[in-house]
């Protein structure tokens, strides 16, 4: 027979039960869409990831007070750091550093036109506001100038609580306690990640913070940004040594300040969501097994309801080749089209799930081909031991089965 009659045999015999074809399709369908539909969203939610950390710049690092990040974020650390250790890095002379950002914050209520929010308020000097990038909605940032001055940049959504929305603020007084700040500013971030967190705070200058709010010196980082991020890591470790060396750490004992970057946090959250995203693509192509088992048991039934065919095709001189390959392509055809559907669903699924939560789309082009493979693999491994029973029929025994 030639390969054009066998696939031409094939797709007829596939057509004359169109609901069982259809049905068996299913376990494909479904597991190739949800592997290709997961592993897109896994791909969109890294791209949307590295788009929210990079759009901070990756140029720079952070002095955190505690021995971890979990220690530094739950409060007031036994070693705080302070503008101490900020202006002493700085004058350091450590190769590579750009410029170094002591910041403070103190949660505070602020009030103006009888109304109150609970804020939290940054102090920051003009190396922060440069690393921090706020968007400017209306009047300035802060300057050398009034480092020094009772001055107030409000984030959007303080602002509209305090003043209204569309209201602008510069020019009028808020309060913190007794002290009267007057708003020089108001800005805004469109992150996703920390656009609530930003647009939510008020900015004031680092010595205003310690001396009038705080009381103390105490810092809630220091950022620090590098000339060439290609020595970021060396930077790093240098100002790690400094630090050591400044707070009279042994080598044997852990460091009681914690060094942390954007990028360590990008490698971090890409790592993690390229993990998960692989699991679950994993887990749901379980269900290729149970559709690849589907095709088995549809060929199988094929088989037997067609071994009166088989011993018709065999009395005219069909070889057991021909056979074998004619119910092989059956599989692989249901299973590449069913392949193929899939990855149709998937893609469309992704893109709805991207614009409702928001996020970018990426179709991921390697488990793309991953699908077409597996599929036709499936076709392959679940129909090689029907075609091989119907090829081995004897011709005699198939035109006397009834």
């Amino acid at each position: 027979m030639e390969y054009q009659e066998i696939i031409k045999s094939a797709i007829i015999s596939l057509r004359r039960n169109i609901m069982r074809t259809g049905l068996t399709m299913l376990g494909i369908i479904i597991g190739i869409g949800s592997v290709i539909m997961i592993a897109s969203i896994g791909q969109s939610a890294i791209a949307f990831v590295t788009n929210e950390l990079s759009s901070f710049g990756t140029n720079y690092f952070q002095i955190i007070p505690g021995g971890d990040l979990f220690s530094a974020a739950g409060g007031a650390s036994q070693d705080p750091l302070t503008l101490e250790d900020a202006e002493a890095i700085e004058d350091a002379d450590i190769s590579n550093i750009e410029s170094v950002a002591p910041i403070g914050y103190a949660s505070r209520f602020i009030s103006a036109n009888e109304e109150q929010v609970s804020v939290f308020v940054y102090g920051i000097t003009q190396a922060g506001q440069n690393m921090l990038k706020p968007e400017l909605v209306y009047g300035e940032l802060l300057t050398d100038a009034n480092s020094t001055d009772r001055v107030m940049i409000l984030g959007i959504d303080s602002s509209e609580e305090l003043f209204g929305e569309g209201i602008n603020p510069v020019g009028e007084s808020v309060r913190i306690g007794d002290a009267r700040f007057k708003v020089i500013g108001v800005t805004k971030s469109d992150s996703a990640l920390m656009g609530r967190f930003f647009n939510s705070a008020a900015i004031i200058p680092l010595e205003v913070l310690s001396d009038d709010i705080r009381g103390d010196e105490e810092l809630a980082e220091i950022d620090i940004s590098v000339e060439d991020t290609n020595y970021l890591n060396q930077t790093m470790q240098d100002v790690e040594f400094f630090m050591r060396e400044r707070r009279n750490i042994d080598d044997d004992e852990d460091s009681n300040f914690t060094l942390t970057s954007f990028q360590e946090s990008l490698d971090t959250v890409n790592t993690i969501t390229g993990l998960l995203t692989t699991l679950i693509a994993g887990i749901s192509s379980i269900s290729l097994i149970v559709g690849g088992v589907g095709v088995m048991n549809i060929m199988l039934v094929s088989v037997t309801e067609r071994t009166k065919e088989i011993g018709l095709l065999k009395s005219i001189g069909a070889k057991e080749s021909d056979i074998l390959t004619q119910f092989l392509i059956e599989a692989v055809v249901m299973t590449v089209i069913g392949g193929i559907i899939g990855i149709i669903l998937g893609i469309l699924g992704a893109y709805g799930v991207s614009a409702v939560v928001g996020i970018p789309f990426v179709l991921s082009l390697p488990w793309i081909i991953i699908a077409v493979v597996a599929s036709t693999l499936i076709g392959i491994v679940f129909g090689l031991y029907p075609a091989r029973r119907a090829a081995a029929l004897s011709p005699i025994d198939a035109l006397r089965y009834e």
